[in-house]
């Protein structure tokens, strides 16, 4: 099975970076990045309603590439592959929980 590398555009990125709180991404992954909705809700506020729709756009996009079990998917920026079903999993659940906090932040 072929890799396909994936980039995290901004503002996606900067509401990842914002949320690196459990350690960092170069360590442990997507495990440094916490998805409690109350710090999600933090960056909404803090990056407005543009950038979080922007983000949620870049999530979903994300989201439908993650799925597509042709393929392994790999995230330099998040230090992450999909090697495994449970892996992509891992991924899918991250990305799905990101996207709650987003969606109750979302203040537009």
């Amino acid at each position: 099975m072929a890799d396909v590398s994936v980039e995290v555009p901004s503002p996606l990125r900067e509401c990842v970076v914002f949320c690196e709180v459990e350690c960092v991404r170069g360590c442990c992954g997507i495990d440094a990045v916490s998805t409690d909705p109350a710090l999600i809700e933090d960056w909404c506020r803090q990056a407005g309603s543009a950038a979080v729709i922007e983000a949620r756009l870049q999530l979903a996009e994300l989201i439908e590439v993650v799925e597509d079990r042709s393929h392994c998917v790999t995230s330099d920026f998040l230090n992450h592959r999909t090697h495994d079903e449970a892996a992509r999993r891992e991924l899918l659940d991250f990305l799905t929980a990101l996207d709650a906090g987003l969606a109750a932040g979302d203040v537009s």
